[in-house]
């Protein structure tokens, strides 16, 4: 009877490919952040037109809460100022404006348009908790030892000039000093004329430097 010899073969090994993974890698997460990806609610000043259950000229949070009281002061960090010009057309009409966000395609918006042109802009604040104000779902974000809100408020005219003017000429007379680096004091404050009245923002600068973990967190931050 032959002998027969019988050899025990080793499992293959299949080489399974793994393909790349389409979501955010999150331990690196940061380095990926587009501006789009960040969502910044909206900061305004409630006016008697406003359909709000806030009291006139608090400042408001995503039109849900309140930051401020009126005509109160309150300790705020200058994130971002981004300046614009839009078409001065009254609020109320169907037609929108068109906005542009660079002086040389303002001044061609300016000799093709029918309307006169109005310069805005947007300024993004972080406010810290005040002590006594127990809605922490405004206040979100803990750094350091705070809490604090972020929010986008968009200026004009009055507003835009006790805003973003303020901002431009604190920093054209303090070169070197970034914006960020200190507390901005904010209050909302009536304005008159004739017998119509309104609140507007206004921005102060303190001398109050921001702790150092607000200061690593701002120096940070960029859209």
């Amino acid at each position: 009877m032959a002998n027969t010899k019988t050899t025990d073969k080793a499992p293959v090994k299949e080489d399974t490919a793994v393909a790349p993974a389409d979501t955010t890698e999150i331990a690196h997460v940061e380095d990926r952040i587009d501006a789009e990806d960040i969502d910044i609610q909206r900061l305004n000043v409630v006016q008697k037109m406003s359909q709000s259950d806030f009291e006139h000229g608090s400042l408001v949070l995503d039109k849900a809460h309140e930051i401020l009281p009126r005509e109160t002061k309150g300790k705020c960090i200058v994130l971002g100022a981004i300046k614009k010009w839009k078409e001065d057309i009254d609020f109320d009409s169907d037609e929108m404006p068109v906005i542009v966000d660079t002086k040389e395609k303002m001044e061609i918006l300016r000799r093709e348009s029918e309307y006169d042109i109005l310069e805005f802009a947007e300024i993004i604040l972080m406010f810290q908790q005040p002590e006594g104000n127990e809605d922490d779902d405004a206040f979100p974000f803990p750094i350091g030892d705070s809490n604090y809100c972020m929010g986008k408020l968009y200026v004009q005219k009055d507003a835009y000039r006790k805003t973003y003017k303020a901002l431009m000429t604190f920093a054209a007379f303090n070169r070197g000093l970034p914006l960020n680096s200190r507390f901005w004091n904010f209050e909302s404050q009536i304005m008159s004329k004739g017998k119509y009245s309104w609140y507007v923002p206004t921005l102060a600068v303190s001398k109050e430097h921001v702790p150092e973990a607000v200061s690593d967190f701002t120096n940070s931050f960029s859209l």
